[in-house]
């Protein structure tokens, strides 16, 4: 079962503000605070939470369709995958932002693309996109405005990913 629409609301909120506070934290202990709250706020969301999760366009179809079609024996090495993932290329695209990499940032476009858009997330997909482009075209004033809400949103994902419940496996 989901969180009620205000609870996700209320969740999405959440999510912005931690995206925001993540790159001002400097210790482990700071760090480690905020993933308690992240693995809260996944506990409250339930699974496959819908869009009031942060992102603006989510279709759970698409998630709950490539979990169907891994089958329950390998879901939750799915759902494992999917988040390394998420995080690897989140770490990737802050980095390459404030390091204006343009190479690192066209490569991480193409897998949160590919990603984002196997799960559902299409906002976060339109948003990679749009990444991709500005990326090829070196825009720095068309990056900056994009970053937030792209960061945010992918933080909502992983924060969705780590929160899915697999389907139960078969006894063998």
């Amino acid at each position: 079962m989901t969180a009620s629409p205000g609870t996700l609301q209320a969740l999405a909120r959440l999510y912005e503000a931690v995206a925001a506070l993540r790159p001002w934290l400097e210790t482990a202990e700071q760090k480690s605070a905020l993933a308690q709250i992240e693995e809260a706020a996944a506990r409250i969301a339930g699974p496959l939470a819908p869009a009031g999760s942060g992102m603006k366009e989510f279709d759970p179809s698409r998630l709950r369709h490539l979990l169907d079609i891994t089958g329950p024996d390998l879901a939750s090495e799915l759902l494992a995958r999917l988040s390394e993932d998420l995080t690897a290329t989140e770490a990737k695209l802050n980095r390459a932002a404030g390091d204006l990499d343009w190479k690192a940032l066209r490569e991480g476009s193409h897998v949160l693309i590919s990603l984002s858009g196997s799960v559902g997330a299409l906002s976060l997909q339109a948003m990679a996109e749009r990444l991709n482009a500005i990326a090829h075209a070196r825009d720095r004033a068309a990056l900056e405005p994009l970053m937030p809400p792209l960061a945010g949103e992918l933080t909502a994902l992983i924060g969705l990913i780590r929160s899915t419940t697999p389907p139960e496996a078969r006894p063998a």
